[in-house]
């Protein structure tokens, strides 16, 4: 089933306003809580959390769909949320990215060190070594994965 161009972008658009949105608003409504001790920093690593499990559950649905929908073999049959799915999540791929460093900048934040422009490739640097693998993949995600299957 090919999909028209609007429909490509309507796709690639929704995931590109759900997951930076969702981080916001429940970024904004941590900070809103009467919860004692709670700064910017907690409310951005629980938002990226939030935002990172509702990509799972979605990302588990669509595939317990897909799964349970194929009536011959998973690998020879077709369903539309395949496409679907594919377009809406690449955009929380690169989101992800920023939220990752996001959490790595605050998290150097907290443990007392003072962030200026001096220091902040020295956390560039420590965020790309600590966090390699999982750019990668979301990379790999991003650039070869999402064109193969479009």
């Amino acid at each position: 089933m090919a999909f028209s161009l609007t429909e490509m972008l309507s796709e690639l658009a929704l995931g590109c306003l759900l997951f930076p949105g969702l981080f916001t608003l429940s970024k904004r409504c941590l900070k809103k809580l009467p919860l004692s001790g709670w700064g910017e920093s907690d409310a951005v690593i629980v938002s990226t959390r939030i935002v990172s499990t509702v990509q799972a559950v979605m990302a588990s649905s669509a595939g317990i769909i897909i799964v349970k929908s194929c009536s011959r073999h998973v690998l020879e049959d077709r369903h539309w949320l395949t496409n679907a799915y594919v377009l809406f999540a690449v955009p929380y791929f690169a989101y992800d990215i920023y939220a990752m460093y996001l959490c790595h900048w605050y998290k150097y934040k907290v443990k007392g060190h003072d962030v200026d422009r001096s220091c902040h490739w020295a956390i560039v640097k420590n965020y790309l070594k600590k966090e390699l693998l999982m750019i990668i993949h979301h990379s790999v995600m991003f650039a070869v994965c999402f064109p193969v299957s479009v």
